[in-house]
């Protein structure tokens, strides 16, 4: 019983043959050759061992009756080359010292049954491994990858059975994550603003003086007023206020109110809360008493009792009266003070609210922008007529008139007439861009006329057109 005679039972019988040792993951060593079947035993080296815990229970062969006289393929142990084998209770018995015992061989799946209907077949004794070709998965490569034509176009794909799942990134949505979700569906944007998709979130472009990331901030009359997009009870719209280092909004006159429901009506178009409230009489946020006129609705105020009021969307936001458990929208309101930083630029006056949260730039004159950072082009209205080309100053422009134009917007002829002087006895001719010199009678004038430095005014030359008149152009 010597390794090339357990080698060539095994491989005359059409199969492979293991080594003492299974070839895993530190079961290697001088026990095991590349010529052996390599199987993963979870850390147990002996192959005698793990057949003794598959077919006995237990690791210790010699006490496995079905592996009595079996020999082993046992690369470099002995000089004689013999195969290790269990005979009797000796663990490694030296197998050049028997004869007709059994040899330990192992089955090739893959050459005899060939399982991997779409792939490689690679045996490892115990089993066989598959490499799949592209397009098919499953232990035997006989399912189809729903996965191998990367259906998810932003997002992981899972293969199923018969179909595929998408984990899909933020900001993708659909069955293969192939849709943009539109963070602009849910109309984030205040005040007017303008709201820009993008991937996993959104932008709001504001109308002039209005600010925030959703455009919630407003100025009028030196205050700042924060618009909510959510509804709750006055206490709590109150104390959300407080937290900003704002108060919810009081009404002194008509003009405020009106500005409020404007801006209300142009962004969420629900009631919203005021500051005031009423146990007996109706108060300010600083307690003091109402004192300044309140347009009511007809049936308001109510008799009083602990009361608040908001300005109701289902009449023309006029003020009204209701509990103040009641779920509103709310207005919160902070007076502008100067910019403990200032972000203006080009001589802009900053102003702040909010703890600083809000900044407001008021521009000097010829400047524009969120910061007073845009030259305003006094240009682009065109002002300038006839071909004129418009030069943009700071808060003004000129014109620069072509040949024949003139006037601060290029708007009037030039009467070249009136500027030059023809020799005596010719007359002047205007033809818009030039003039000529003519003289009335060619006979009388006898010889053609002569140009000089002296015929035409400075900047343009002399032309002679035949034998009494000469003309004068821009060089």
């Amino acid at each position: 019983m010597t390794n090339v005679n357990v080698k060539a039972t095994c491989e005359a019988a059409g199969m492979g043959y293991p080594c003492h040792f299974s070839g895993s993951d530190g079961c290697t060593s001088r026990y095991w050759t590349s010529d052996c079947i390599r199987y993963d035993a979870a850390g147990i080296c002996r192959t005698h061992d793990v057949l003794s815990s598959k077919l006995c229970g237990h690791t210790d062969p010699r006490q496995c009756q079905p592996l009595d006289d079996t020999f082993v393929y046992i690369p470099e142990w002995w000089i004689d080359d013999s195969a290790c084998g269990l005979v009797a209770d000796k663990h490694c018995t030296e197998g050049a010292n028997y004869n007709n015992m059994y040899a330990l061989c192992a089955v090739a799946t893959c050459a005899r049954s060939n399982p991997c209907v779409h792939g490689t077949c690679t045996d490892d004794v115990g089993g066989y491994t598959c490499s799949c070709e592209n397009g098919w998965t499953g232990r035997n490569c006989d399912q189809v990858d729903e996965c191998a034509s990367s259906p998810c176009v932003h997002g992981t794909c899972t293969d199923g059975d018969g179909s595929y799942t998408c984990s899909c990134e933020n900001g993708w949505t659909g069955h293969s994550c192939e849709i943009d979700i539109d963070e602009c569906a849910s109309n984030p944007c205040l005040l007017g603003g303008t709201c820009l998709d993008h991937v996993d979130g959104y932008s709001c472009v504001c109308p002039k003086d209005v600010i925030g990331k959703n455009c919630e901030t407003a100025p009028f009359a030196g205050e700042c007023y924060q618009f909510s997009s959510t509804a709750a009870a006055h206490p709590d719209a109150a104390q959300a206020c407080q937290a900003k280092s704002g108060h919810l909004a009081d009404v002194t006159d008509l003009q405020q109110q009106s500005f409020l429901a404007d801006m209300i009506a142009a962004s969420t178009g629900v009631s919203s809360w005021l500051a005031f409230t009423s146990s007996v009489v109706f108060h300010y946020s600083n307690g003091s008493p109402l004192s300044a006129p309140l347009q009511w609705s007809a049936s308001e105020p109510a008799a009083l009792c602990e009361l608040c009021v908001f300005l109701d969307s289902n009449d023309s936001f006029l003020a009204k009266t209701a509990p103040c458990t009641e779920q509103h929208n709310y207005v919160c309101q902070d007076a502008m003070k100067p910019c403990g930083q200032n972000i203006c630029q080009n001589g802009g006056i900053c102003g702040a609210c909010f703890n600083e949260s809000a900044a407001f730039c008021e521009c000097p004159a010829g400047f524009d922008g969120k910061t007073c950072e845009i030259n305003i082009d006094e240009c682009a209205s065109g002002p300038c007529q006839n071909g004129g080309s418009c030069h943009d100053d700071i808060n003004s422009y000129h014109c620069v008139c072509p040949t024949g134009y003139q006037g601060d917007h290029c708007e009037s002829d030039m009467d070249w007439c009136s500027q030059a002087r023809c020799p005596l006895g010719f007359v002047c001719q205007d033809f818009t861009f030039y003039f000529q010199c003519v003289h009335p009678s060619s006979v009388a004038r006898g010889m053609p006329y002569q140009c000089s430095s002296a015929s035409c005014p400075d900047g343009m030359y002399c032309t002679k057109e035949g034998v009494a008149a000469f003309s004068c152009k821009p060089e």
